[in-house]
């Protein structure tokens, strides 16, 4: 008796694991940027290039420093085509969709003050990922 359930034990478990379907992970290039003064009027600062490696949204992530400032994210091609962005304020990350961008490309993030408001410059750091959402 004891050697049948734990055959059916056996049996039981395996069915299981061979009905789970785990979620398809996809890995993802992630370039981290520091020390970046972005302005409403100035141009685009670029982070790192980064690979998409999936055909998934694009990630950006900003660290959760001082200030309430929105910041535009656009991806860009390294002819400067934009590909995708998205408005993320500081602290907070934010996934956003992509226009023909291709996998095994490298793409980067142009970075830039959203509303002209008081204090000029700010200072952002975070990271971003061409495919990671």
């Amino acid at each position: 008796m004891r050697k049948m359930s734990k055959f059916f034990l056996v049996c039981i478990l395996s069915l299981g694991m061979l009905s789970y379907v785990g979620e398809v992970t996809h890995a993802q290039e992630v370039r981290t940027f520091s020390g970046f003064k972005v302005t409403y009027s100035g141009g685009e600062k670029f982070a790192p290039y980064s690979l998409r490696k999936s055909n998934t949204k694009a990630v950006v992530n900003l660290s959760n420093d001082t200030g309430t400032a929105w910041i535009t994210a656009t991806m860009k091609n390294s002819d400067g085509a934009f590909r995708g962005g998205t408005n993320v304020q500081r602290g907070k990350r934010k996934t956003f969709e992509t226009v023909n961008a291709k996998v095994d490309y490298k793409y980067k993030l142009g970075l830039r003050k959203t509303n002209n408001t008081g204090g000029g410059k700010v200072t952002i750091k975070g990271s971003w990922s061409a495919s990671g959402g």
